[in-house]
């Protein structure tokens, strides 16, 4: 009977050691990341986060494609209070290594060691944006935005994730991947874009064009506020009435790509305006023109909104107009 007591708590203490070992939360958490249990995951280790970290979801995980498919454990070192659980993770095709980080926080019956694993640093999804600022972003199927420096850094577990711009009709880009790889809080290659438009988008942006050399021409005034062209000379012992601006020919421009300002627009061909008006005074009574002179129509498109385009003007005082 002694033999079969010193037998049997023999087994019983080497299975409490197995349960207790301090690979045991590592495996949990890993093996919750095999089956795509992200959320799981995240609170086994204590890994704080909010609704901002949108690719810390369930959701997010399962659109992530090189995720970690399985591991293995390859060391395990512990010193009093603390341990050190090395790991290879198997992410798409490959061992990526991993060191965990535990803590012991007390025994169990007072003999086993309860060990608690600490929060890994998680990896990060960097996108840089050549756009507008507050650029709609999908990445994983989450939608998301730039910042106003066009950048987005999101958390992330170790996978590949699609990013695109999302920018409906006017803006598009061609579909780019960031790839996270393992934890201690390693960013993904940046990601770096650029917003371009869509045969929709240049045409609003032609229109917004047109839109603001229509409103100098609608203008009364020989030197209207924002516009690039203007009539001067004016005999202050004349009256001038009936003062209007035509339009000859419009200007033609070249839309281009992203700069600092917003889309670039390039004047290829001035347009020409004619500016006319009645007058009257000592010498009689007439018509006084000048010009034709040049319209031109040179800046940026700036953003879009439900209404099309918007258009600043880069050779007169800051103007806008938009145009669908």
């Amino acid at each position: 009977a002694l033999v079969l007591l010193v037998v049997g708590g023999g087994i019983g203490y080497a299975n409490g050691m197995s349960t207790h070992a301090a690979d045991r939360p590592v495996r949990a958490f890993l093996d919750d990341l095999v089956a795509g249990k992200a959320e799981a995951a995240l609170e086994a280790a204590g890994i704080e986060h909010d609704e901002s970290d949108v690719l810390l979801t369930d959701a997010a995980y399962a659109k992530a494609e090189r995720t970690v498919t399985g591991y293995r454990v390859t060391s395990v070192r512990t010193s009093g209070d603390s341990a050190a659980v090395t790991t290879a993770l198997r992410q798409g095709g490959r061992d990526v290594p991993a060191t965990f980080e535990l803590s012991r926080t007390g025994t169990d019956w007072g003999v086993f060691p309860v060990w608690q694993l600490q929060p890994p640093r998680l990896g990060a999804v960097d996108v840089s944006v050549r756009g507008p600022a507050r650029t709609p972003l999908e990445v994983a199927g989450m939608s998301v935005t730039t910042s106003k420096d066009g950048t987005a850094t999101l958390t992330a577990l170790p996978g590949s994730y699609d990013v695109a711009i999302k920018g409906g009709k006017w803006v598009e880009s061609g579909a780019e991947t960031a790839e996270v790889s393992g934890f201690g809080g390693t960013a993904s290659s940046p990601v770096a874009m650029t917003a371009t438009l869509t045969s929709t988008g240049r045409n609003a942006a032609t229109k917004a064009v047109d839109a603001w050399v229509d409103a100098c021409i609608a203008s009364h005034d020989p030197a209207p506020s924002g516009c690039s062209f203007y009539a001067y000379g004016e005999d202050p012992s004349y009256s001038y009435t009936n003062e209007r601006w035509t339009l000859g020919t419009r200007p033609v421009v070249s839309v281009g790509g992203w700069s600092s300002g917003g889309w670039l627009v390039t004047t290829t061909t001035y347009g020409r305006a004619t500016f006319t008006a009645d007058i009257s005074g000592p010498g009689g009574v007439g018509t006084a023109s000048a010009g034709p002179m040049n319209v031109n129509a040179s800046g940026y498109i700036t953003g879009f909104d439900s209404d099309g385009a918007t258009f600043r003007s880069a050779v007169a005082p800051a103007t806008t107009e938009s145009g669908s």
